[in-house]
């Protein structure tokens, strides 16, 4: 492989925005977010950022992709997963990034698994992790269920999953639209595929597809060509997944035909540059008004402390997020800012 076509393939990593997006079909019957030539956001206000104003930014950033970044001490708890064995109803454990171990009602999620050092395209070139997984994945207890929310490489980690399913052979997979044929190229069959507003039961839990203001991608060819997402949980209690997300109408829509949730994952990391990123990632400002537009009880921040993705200081979203819960004259019992590898009954 010579080096255009490795650089090619790194510059499609997590930390690239999409190309314009396709207009959708005038007159047709597709829902409004299925395209001419892939999946588009819809939110009203959604505007992204040009590509003259990504490339530099984008082009800064490549080194990264090929060296060894430091490890960086975000807090970290040794979890002797006494919680997670103990037999209770809700649980909830932090891994690190999106990666969040769940307990509901007898099943046991995975939301996002990455446990790779090193996220992108190649094995030896991508983004690089700064903090270790809050727990190995042979000390899981069995997983039935796994969330995908898209296909970026820090959502979508091909060694994670193969390793998920060597260990539960089992487990079912939800992802959104286009993304199965990734799953049974590997092999893979156990995988419900949904669109937005879609569903499935599992055994008394419903998990339904929601939506989201993001993009999708892992290679030149492929520019949304799979959906992304958000999942939605009901049962006895209510959970949201997030997965990765603009600020954008949905929350409140999703607020209002599903809510209040009792749990809700959110974003809260890979904002800066501001005016490249807010169409498709939250600040801690952005999350917590997600949050009330949910009408959340509780609320995880996630998507931080795992990969330096973007421009902000590592440590720094906790302490925006802290901040702009006591703005919002918040209760801090209520919005979690757990240490990687910490669990918590919900």
């Amino acid at each position: 492989m010579n080096r255009r076509t490795v650089l090619k393939k790194i510059l499609v990593t997590p930390l690239m925005l999409p190309a314009m997006n396709a207009i959708a079909q005038e007159g047709s019957s597709l829902p409004p977010h299925h395209g001419e030539n892939g999946f588009i956001n819809t939110d009203p206000d959604f505007v992204e950022a040009e590509f003259s104003e990504m490339a530099p930014w984008i082009l800064k950033k490549l080194p990264a992709v090929f060296s060894e970044t430091e490890r960086i001490e975000i807090p970290h708890e040794y979890n002797d997963c006494s919680l997670i064995n103990g037999h209770r109803p809700y649980t909830v454990t932090w891994i690190g990034h999106s990666t969040v171990l769940v307990q509901m009602e007898g099943k046991t999620f995975l939301t996002d698994p990455v446990w790779s050092g090193r996220v992108g395209p190649l094995k030896w070139a991508g983004t690089p992790r700064i903090s270790e997984p809050g727990l190995l994945i042979e000390k899981l207890p069995p997983i039935d269920i796994i969330l995908i929310s898209h296909n970026h490489y820090d959502h979508l980690d091909e060694s994670s999953i193969e390793e998920l399913v060597d260990r539960n052979p089992n487990v079912k997979f939800f992802v959104p639209l286009r993304v199965r044929d990734w799953f049974e190229e590997r092999g893979i069959r156990n995988v419900e595929e949904l669109d937005w507003w879609e569903g499935a039961s599992v055994e008394g839990l419903k998990i339904l597809c929601t939506p989201a203001q993001h993009f999708s991608g892992r290679w030149l060819n492929d520019r949304n060509q799979t959906l992304w997402c958000s999942w939605t949980v009901l049962g006895k209690k209510r959970l949201y997944f997030a997965g990765d997300s603009g600020y954008c109408s949905h929350f409140k829509t999703i607020g209002n035909k599903f809510g209040p949730f009792d749990l809700t994952m959110i974003p809260i990391g890979a904002y800066e540059p501001k005016k490249l990123m807010r169409s498709v990632h939250m600040d801690p400002e952005d999350a917590v008004q997600a949050f009330l537009d949910l009408r959340g009880k509780k609320m995880l921040g996630i998507h931080w402390g795992a990969f330096v993705m973007t421009d902000e200081p590592m440590d720094e979203p906790p302490r925006r997020l802290e901040t702009a819960v006591a703005q919002k004259r918040l209760s801090k019992d209520d919005v979690w800012i757990l240490k990687i590898g910490e669990s918590k009954e919900w």
